[in-house]
């Protein structure tokens, strides 16, 4: 039986991409409507056609060929923590990138035995959540994992033992994310944060995975229709930094660290809290640690400083990234579950997009394809 590409899989590979269908035509050398009538299945492009659609989109011929099983990406709703607004195109290309993360889980998770989620979900609405209700539910969290009032070492290892998957995007020539921190959402009754390290400091990294955290917390109610109206966007990052801020530093433990005003007593307290400067101001402002005078004086030498964007010991301290999904596929490799080739194969994504996904190392595939030479010796 011949097989027959996934016409799904074309609209897929060229969302990913942020590209549109005119733009992916103009690249290839068809019109419009061909890439159209591919999309919805009306016609099948030619074996070259499919190589320059594969080539141009940096996706493996294989992948148009894969069922699809699970689902189309706009089935979640998605959450950002952005220093910008993002264009729907790149939510799309984002939506995509969890999609594929979801396939990797589906595919190992024959295998091996992800641990189960043990993310609370508030029962509480959204819009009647209160300062004081996320102050408490970060508390409650807290608590309930075992965490005390400590600061936080390894945000990635905590997570990833709760079960939430985690994953660096795969940027790519036609979409870099820039902007874009990180992003969250649930699918399949799976929690996923994927986050974006290019020229993050570790403490907004760290930061942006508890505010997504918060989202996948206070907001999965939020549906995908609404998570696009600014209203409910800005409302909801409101939420989810005042979540992250309280899990990050409790109130019974972090005010007791706050014993000057100045920017170097700052420094001390975000080398032991991993918080960013800006961060700790904050929630000294939430807590009413500070009087307005000290809170603005403080501000002021940010400002003079130049520290809103760039602040001492960003590149001192170092961030760790997630491991679960590199290690299952490891395990796989060792137990001969899966070759290298062959994991390439089955997967059907690019390997830059793999390497990002799983957190392999850059040379992890540098011997796919490569000739097995016979070892020969010489006779003595």
């Amino acid at each position: 039986m011949i097989r027959k590409i996934v016409p799904s899989r074309i609209t897929d590979a060229r969302e990913a991409r942020s590209l549109s269908m005119g733009d992916l035509a103009d690249s290839i050398g068809v019109t419009r409507q061909s890439i159209s009538k591919y999309e919805r299945g009306i016609m099948n492009p030619t074996p070259d056609t499919l190589k320059a659609i594969s080539s141009a989109l940096c996706f493996p011929i294989e992948y148009f060929y894969k069922e699809d099983i699970s689902g189309t990406a706009s089935s979640s709703s998605l959450f950002f923590r952005s220093k910008s607004n993002i264009a729907l195109k790149v939510k799309t290309a984002c939506k995509y990138q969890v999609k594929w993360t979801n396939e990797i889980i589906r595919l190992l998770g024959k295998y091996v035995d992800f641990i189960d989620a043990e993310i609370p979900v508030s029962d509480i609405d959204y819009e009647d959540l209160s300062a004081e209700d996320i102050e408490e539910l970060a508390a409650s969290i807290r608590k309930m994992w075992g965490l005390g009032d400590d600061p936080l070492k390894d945000i990635v290892g905590i997570l990833e033992n709760k079960g939430v998957i985690i994953s660096e995007f795969s940027p790519c020539t036609f979409c870099a994310f820039k902007g874009i921190d990180a992003f969250s959402a649930w699918l399949e009754g799976i929690p996923y944060i994927l986050y974006h390290s290019v020229q993050k400091s570790a403490v907004r990294t760290r930061f942006s995975l508890l505010h997504e955290l918060g989202h996948l917390i206070l907001h999965s109610s939020i549906s995908d229709n609404d998570s696009r109206k600014k209203e409910i966007v800005d409302f909801a990052d409101m939420q989810a930094d005042l979540f992250a801020a309280a899990f990050l530093l409790p109130p019974t433990s972090f005010p007791n660290d706050i014993r000057g005003t100045s920017l170097a007593s700052l420094e001390i307290v975000k080398r032991k809290w991993g918080a960013a400067m800006s961060t700790i101001i904050r929630r000294c402002e939430t807590l009413n640690i500070l009087t307005e005078n000290q809170l603005n004086y403080l501000k002021r030498q940010m400002t003079i400083n130049k520290y809103w964007h760039k602040e001492p010991l960003d590149d001192e301290l170092t961030f760790a990234g997630p491991e679960m999904i590199r290690d299952a596929v490891l395990l796989l490799i060792e137990n001969n579950i899966f070759t290298k080739d062959s994991f390439i194969i089955t997967s059907a994504l690019s390997v830059n997009d793999l390497k990002s996904i799983c957190a392999l190392p850059d040379d992890f595939f540098n011997d796919y394809n490569r000739r097995q030479k016979p070892i020969l010796r010489v006779i003595s």
